[in-house]
């Protein structure tokens, strides 16, 4: 690709996210990072008019002292770490507008989000608030039920617009969290639906039974034994808990794409946000205002189930219903 398309892409985020001239912009990178997005997040800024500047920290994970002044003086936050730093949600409270960009170029491209993404998703959430239940079931088994209305959702559509906003680019997706103890039933993980942050596609299913909003039973063969493995080894009930709820909403993602990229190359967003997805995570529930702390959080997205909004279809059999939904 070239490096014209590449900056005329990055140029598309930044007025899609808002940059004004002369608007302290912070691109945030890290030591033992990649980021790979430095030099054309920071030619095109420049040019654009904005106040850019580059700062670099040794732990994206833990934002030193030293970064932080000039991140809370910053507008926007063009972060090319993926910082789970909790120091970003209140960065959001203040009003710190942030977007994350990591996955490399062909996926960016390709997905490349567009300013209706913003209304879709946004329908896609306005029912989710509106709703009392979730339900969701599948062709593979799945059928569970969650209470919704207690703690706030999520939503996802490329781009960081609206004060105190944080997205990534470039999936899109529409996440809830149930209230605590209330989802109950089956989950069914099908050969080919796929688990991160392990980034691998499971081979042959995985059952999990949910009681009171955990996950109470895992079975299956080598696949459900290395999951049940890897949470056990966290030795806190809590990362059995259900976390986040919703489907996915991205324009030209791709399914197999965690096929044709190495494992440490991309985060998951094809796979995230695929359209029509239904995601299923555990763990903790912070990002929806709850108390819920955990040291190990899984996204699970699964391809081909149904969800219903108080009954009401929002997806069936992986397909989306509403229009207003579907990209264009």
């Amino acid at each position: 690709m070239s490096s014209q398309s590449l900056q005329s892409a990055w140029h598309h985020l930044m007025l899609l996210s808002k940059v004004s001239p002369e608007e302290k912009v912070v691109v945030l990178g890290s030591l033992s990072g990649r980021n790979r997005y430095k030099d054309v997040a920071l030619r095109v800024l420049d040019d654009m008019g904005a106040a850019v500047s580059y700062v670099e920290v040794g732990n994206p994970h833990r934002v030193s002292a030293s970064a932080l002044p000039a991140l809370r003086a910053a507008g926007l936050i063009v972060d090319l770490t993926h910082s789970h730093d909790p120091v970003f949600r209140q960065l959001g409270r203040d009003g710190v507008r942030t977007l994350t960009a990591v996955e490399p170029p062909e996926i960016l491209l390709r997905m490349l989000p567009q300013a209706s993404d913003k209304t879709r998703v946004q329908h896609a959430q306005s029912c989710i608030r509106a709703a009392k239940t979730m339900r969701v079931t599948s062709p593979a088994g799945t059928d569970f039920e969650v209470a919704l209305g207690e703690l706030n959702g999520n939503c996802q559509y490329g781009f960081a617009d609206d004060p105190g906003h944080w997205d990534q680019c470039p999936g899109a997706f529409v996440v809830t969290y149930s209230n605590d103890g209330s989802a109950q039933g089956t989950v069914v993980i099908d050969a080919g639906d796929m688990i991160f942050p392990q980034k691998e596609y499971v081979h042959a299913p995985i059952t999990l039974h949910l009681e009171n909003g955990y996950i109470t039973a895992i079975e299956g063969g080598m696949d459900a034994k290395l999951l049940k493995a890897t949470l056990d080894a966290y030795r806190n009930p809590e990362v059995f808990a259900v976390s986040h709820l919703g489907w996915g909403l991205s324009r030209n993602s791709r399914w197999d794409a965690l096929k044709y990229f190495d494992k440490a190359e991309i985060e998951g967003q094809d796979g995230r946000g695929h359209l029509g997805n239904f995601l299923f995570s555990t763990g903790p529930n912070l990002s929806g205002g709850g108390t819920r702390r955990a040291p190990m959080h899984l996204d699970i997205p699964l391809a081909g189930c149904s969800v219903y909004l108080d009954g009401k279809p929002m997806v069936l059999d992986g397909d989306v219903v509403s229009p207003e939904q579907r990209p264009s």
